[in-house]
């Protein structure tokens, strides 16, 4: 409720042209937007949430030695990305922000998503920003409502969407970057050239070379500069600023080079992969990212994008920033289109572009408006209620409520995921601190071993891996599943633990 006022307040102060205020008023609405997203879902959900959750909690004790399995008690193959060791599989900046806010607010889900909803909130000032230096305020004003209002951002940030909060701060980062680079454009004030390399280089040690996605507008720039002047320049502040994003981004690619080189040449492999093969079945036709425009913005979005674009490139008032602000997520949605594997969020990055193209449209609706000749407490009126009615259309309240009700579609995974995590809370309070479990269903072992401080594997030990565990001195607690049989050397040997319980599995 005090989100909505906010938001209220904030639309009421646009019409009244009070811009700071109405921004203001804007940054809190969206704060506690996201922050009510971050309290939807008391659990850590599947898929990805609970191994970020994980390998940020290990990062705790040891913040440059990113570990999935930070006892690792069995005798296994530890060399998958879902059941390794040293766990590379994502760049660790996201993971460094959660690690922080655990350390600040504890051990827990809302810890978990606090630097998204920050870094969400932040977004409203970069929207603005953005849009009032490229077009006009209000423009910035409507791109920065969208941030607010956002249904698949605040997904993101509530932790149901896969990827997660990997995807909202590497999100955050790039469009700092773009944002930094227009300050910087405008203003020439050396300290957007470094803010410029700060992000982007953060961004590339949240989720790879994509990060350095503001370079590639720089330099659709810099090519048009040299095709208008038939003259070819060093850009030497564009060199800069890549140089500053590479002095982030490259000292932990030599670090785990040297340290973990092995797992680190399989991360990138894995990585470089997603180009030329259907990673783990996430593939589709060349066209799903087009179809999928209604999930993260809405059917209005997949249905108006063409025009919005190009109201884009026509209100923007630099040649340059036109085609780069229309190129960027031409690219960005033609590079994923053609990569093999294919997931819902991956050109999520360019949000900034597409939401500054639907303002632009919002703008030239109420310019049009404008020119009808009625009163003009009407008029404020008419504008109050159309801007809300795009803000509710974009929040989706109805799905919302059936992604996070226990009266929703998910209720059955809702309260799956509740019981589940009680059973592992429990299990340090029950059972030795040193034990080991076995037999999880499916990848719950991550939330298991989140919660409970174990470690935990989703397979009954061999006789030799359970001889192992003897000699080690680690009880073993086995979780018994209905009509399952479990072996003799387990059922016969009393210092092992059986439990037989409603445990569900939704992987």
């Amino acid at each position: 409720m005090t989100g909505i006022i906010f938001l209220l307040s904030s639309v009421f102060l646009h019409i009244k042209d009070k811009n700071n205020y109405s921004v203001l008023a804007l940054f809190f609405a969206a704060f506690c937007f996201f922050f009510f997203a971050a309290l939807l879902d008391p659990y850590l959900n599947l898929w990805d949430e609970r191994f970020h959750a994980l390998v940020a909690k290990n990062i705790l004790v040891h913040p440059l030695r990113p570990t999935l399995y930070e006892d690792p008690a069995v005798e296994m193959d530890y060399s998958k990305w879902a059941s390794s060791i040293v766990w590379l599989h994502k760049q660790p900046f996201f993971l460094w922000l959660i690690a922080l806010s655990f350390k600040c607010f504890g051990i827990n889900e809302i810890a978990l998503r606090l630097p998204s909803v920050l870094l969400s909130s932040f977004l409203i000032v970069i929207a603005y920003r953005t849009g009032k230096l490229l077009v006009n305020s209000k423009v910035g004003y409507c791109t920065a409502f969208l941030f607010t209002t956002s249904f698949y951002l605040l997904e993101l940030v509530s932790g149901k969407q896969n990827v997660d909060h990997n995807d909202v701060i590497f999100l955050c980062t790039v469009s700092a970057s773009i944002w930094a680079w227009v300050e910087y454009y405008y203003s020439k004030k050396k300290v957007w050239l470094i803010l410029i390399g700060l992000f982007s280089g953060s961004a590339v040690l949240c989720k790879w070379l994509i990060g350095l996605l503001v370079f590639v507008g720089w330099g659709i720039q810099v090519f048009y500069k040299w095709w208008k002047e038939k003259k070819i320049s060093i850009p030497w502040d564009c060199v800069i600023a890549l140089l500053i994003a590479l002095m982030v981004a490259l000292p932990w690619q030599i670090y785990i080079l040297l340290n973990y080189h092995s797992e680190a040449m399989a991360a990138y492999a894995y990585n470089s992969a997603h180009f030329t093969t259907a990673i783990e079945g996430h593939g589709g036709p060349w066209w799903i990212y087009l179809a999928n425009l209604k999930i993260l913005y809405g059917l209005v979005v997949q249905v108006l994008l063409p025009i919005s674009l190009f109201l884009l490139y026509k209100k923007i008032n630099t040649k340059s920033f036109k085609i780069v602000f229309v190129a960027l997520p031409v690219i960005v949605y033609l590079f994923f289109s053609i990569a093999k594997t294919k997931m819902a969020s991956f050109p999520f990055v360019v949000t900034l572009p597409i939401f500054l193209s639907i303002a632009c449209m919002i703008d030239f609706i109420l310019i049009k408006f404008s020119g009808i000749k009625i009163s003009q407490k009407l008029k404020q009126i008419v504008i109050f209620v159309f801007i809300m009615c795009i803000g509710v259309l974009n929040f989706r309240f109805t799905e919302i409520r059936q992604n996070h009700s226990l009266s929703g579609k998910d209720s059955e995974y809702l309260k799956m995921m509740i019981d589940n995590k009680k059973i592992y809370q429990e299990l340090p309070v029950t059972y030795p601190a040193n034990s080991v479990v076995m037999n999880v269903k499916g990848i719950h072992y991550v939330e298991c071993m989140f919660y409970s401080g174990f470690p935990a594997y989703n397979f009954i030990p061999s006789e030799e891996q359970f001889n192992d565990l003897k000699k080690k001195g680690r009880p073993l607690i086995v979780f018994k599943r209905s009509n399952e049989e479990l072996p003799e050397y387990l059922t016969s040997d009393k210092s092992v633990t059986i439990i037989t319980d409603n445990m569900q599995e939704f992987d």
